[in-house]
């Protein structure tokens, strides 16, 4: 075992600054060290945490445990100068937490308590024989249905074995993978975005996907999977401008909808969120332990009392920044920037039309963007260690783009293949799919909506004021379907497809060549200046997206022109061409 001493989660950060850590009271995340089960022979399950070796720890607790203290239901002990024990004996096995000895608060042992009662470390252990093949062919099905592939995915170097060490676990002891997704928070506040508050086609899509790969799971491994949906809800609805009872009423509506969907013999998909993990009423909490802890709350969104107290006991419990993600963003070239660049570009678009801040001016919001995004990586962070402690051998998906080196990995909820596929798309005409590279955008139900066109079997999934902004131009004829909860798009004659189509490519090319000649100005007048070099060379980046979009789409041009002239060859109806034949001049 390491000595307290050397235990420290930041000590080769060379980072000059005026905060001192050594001065700011320790998360109780971070006295934590092991989590484990166990009986007088042997442990049955652990999990270090913070670079902790657990070499001759079992043969210290038994040396030791009889000098245990028995407080509310657990008990602790010392198995040295450096380490406290507390277990808890349930079924006639002990559960554990070793943390390093410290001034540990009541908020601190009510924290490990819950740990005690509420962590999924206990499994049973029936040792399969030959489950190495198992793990193969749950990891070919996971690569096969869900996993979300980057640019520079690390799977194949590294990320696959990661990967199967999980697997193993479970497949080692022939009891049900377990794998556990934050996600389905609810719906975006941005109305241009989606179609309501509520689950819709997108989320039904969603949950279909997991119940499918949960079933072929449990066509390869009989004991199955089951999938824990973890909603971050209430982690961030304050954060993006959602009410706390707004995001209950998706949450409980995501339930129902489950309920309509699950398999009729088997439950491969279980729900827990903040409330559900603090369990404020059973657990006994002393609101007074956190009445002291001040959340920035940027949006004024109404806040319920429960979990607003959840969201403090998170953060008391395992924000572990310390200071340290505000080093991150003031050093340039630093992987944390990136992301606080990419999280504060997501939330400019996500909070632009929310009603707090309508009368702002931009560099208000700019300043209330940067606030938010800085909150939510921290209580990101936050919660993610908490779902470490909770979930502490879980197969960990997420429904960021990873490079799926572990141990997260990305997955996508909306199939392009298989069953009720759904392709993600720009616009309705053109049907190209967007390009995005960064951490945040895999096409998720509670950021879009879903579209179908002219009856075909494919779903598209795309932002919802686009598919309004086709209807008002009069591309297609339809709109909301209420019972199906998506949208559906008949289009116009082909002759109006093909003039539409072709009024719109000449629009964006002198867009494009507008935006180039604007693009090319602000870069001299930022040299000019001498602006941030990064800022210049990211705008440099979007002048060469432009250069490189006016060939492009006069090429499409081009095309949809002869097309056009083709079908005018042999038109015999009775609309009026006039138009047409101006465009193919």
């Amino acid at each position: 075992m390491e000595s307290s001493s050397s235990l420290s989660l930041r000590s080769n950060n060379s980072s000059s600054t005026t905060i001192n850590e050594d001065q700011i009271k320790q998360k109780t995340y971070e006295y934590i060290r092991l989590i484990y089960t166990r009986n007088e022979d042997d442990f049955l399950s652990l999990r270090s945490y913070n670079n902790f070796d657990p070499k001759d720890c079992l043969a210290l607790i038994n040396k030791h445990s009889s000098n245990r203290v028995y407080f509310f239901g657990f008990s602790r002990f010392s198995i040295s100068e450096d380490f406290h024990v507390w277990e808890k004996l349930k079924n006639g096995i002990w559960h554990g937490v070793i943390t390093v000895q410290s001034m540990i608060s009541e908020f601190d042992s009510w924290f490990i308590r819950l740990i005690l009662d509420s962590s999924h470390v206990a499994f049973e252990n029936l040792e399969k024989q030959g489950h190495e093949y198992y793990t193969e062919m749950v990891s070919k099905t996971f690569v096969e249905q869900l996993k979300h592939t980057v640019e520079d995915d690390k799977w194949d170097f590294g990320g696959e074995k990661v990967f199967n060490r999980g697997i193993d676990f479970f497949t080692s002891r022939w009891q049900p993978l377990e794998a556990v997704l934050p996600a389905f928070p609810c719906k975006s506040s941005n109305i241009e975005k989606v179609s309501g508050e509520l689950p819709d086609k997108g989320e039904e899509l969603a949950l279909k996907r997991l119940i499918s790969f949960a079933n072929s799971v449990k066509n390869i491994y009989p004991p199955g999977i089951i999938v824990w949906i973890v909603s971050d809800g209430h982690v961030f609805s304050d954060c993006i401008g959602v009410d706390d009872t707004k995001v209950n009423q998706y949450s409980q509506a995501l339930k129902d909808l489950y309920e309509k969907l699950k398999p009729a013999d088997w439950n491969p998909i279980k729900f827990c969120s903040l409330p559900e993990i603090f369990r404020l009423k059973s657990s006994n909490f002393e609101e007074g332990l956190v009445s002291d802890v001040e959340l920035e709350h940027h949006l004024g969104t109404e806040l319920d009392h429960e979990s607003e107290t959840c969201r403090k006991i998170l953060v008391t419990s395992c924000d572990t920044d310390a200071g340290k993600l505000r080093r991150d963003i003031t050093t340039e070239g630093h992987p944390r920037l990136a992301l606080f660049r990419g999280f504060s570009k997501f939330m400019t678009e996500d909070l632009a039309l929310h009603p707090n801040v309508s009368n702002m001016s931009k560099k208000k919001y700019k300043k209330i963007v940067a606030g938010v995004a800085f909150e939510m990586i921290k209580r990101n962070d936050a919660y993610s260690n908490l779902v470490e402690l909770m979930f502490p051998f879980h197969l960990r998906f997420s429904i960021h783009a990873h490079n799926n080196a572990g141990p997260k990995f990305g997955i996508s909820l909306l199939a392009k293949v298989g069953e009720e596929h759904c392709h993600p798309i720009n616009s309705i005409e053109d049907h190209m799919e967007p390009r995005n590279t960064d951490l945040l955008h895999i096409p998720t139900p509670w950021h879009n909506a879903i579209v179908k066109i002219d009856n075909q079997e494919t779903y598209y999934v795309i932002k919802s004021n686009k598919v309004h902004e086709e209807l008002k131009k009069g591309t297609g004829k339809g709109g909301w379907d209420p019972k199906k909860l998506h949208y559906s798009i008949m289009s116009p004659s082909p002759l109006q497809v093909k003039v539409s189509a072709l009024k719109r490519l000449i629009k964006e090319e002198k867009y494009y060549q507008q935006e180039v000649s604007e693009q090319e100005q602000y870069v001299s007048q930022m040299k000019a200046h001498k602006a941030d070099e990064y800022e210049i060379k990211k705008q440099v980046e979007v002048l060469e997206e432009s250069k490189r979009m006016v060939p492009q789409v006069s090429k499409k041009i081009s095309e949809h022109k002869e097309a056009l002239k083709k079908f005018l060859e042999s038109y015999s109806g009775e609309e009026d061409i006039s138009t047409a034949k101006e465009l193919v001049v």
